[in-house]
């Protein structure tokens, strides 16, 4: 995540993913973290995806 994305500060509940993607881990200051709902995004957090639908491209725009 960098400084500028606009998720940074939302909770990951609330970013809208493509269908079928999950969040398998967060990497926060070099730490994997189980994702939950409430984690709110800062800058720097590494997000680890599993998708079987969606695009690369459209994974980075849910997240930018």
């Amino acid at each position: 995540m960098t400084p500028r994305s606009r998720t940074v500060g939302r909770a990951l509940g609330e970013v809208r993913l493509p269908e079928g993607t999950v969040v398998a881990t967060i990497v926060r200051d070099g730490q994997p973290t189980v994702p939950d709902p409430a984690v709110r995004l800062r800058p720097g957090d590494e997000i680890l995806l599993v998708s079987h639908n969606a695009t690369e491209q459209e994974i980075h725009a849910a997240l930018q």
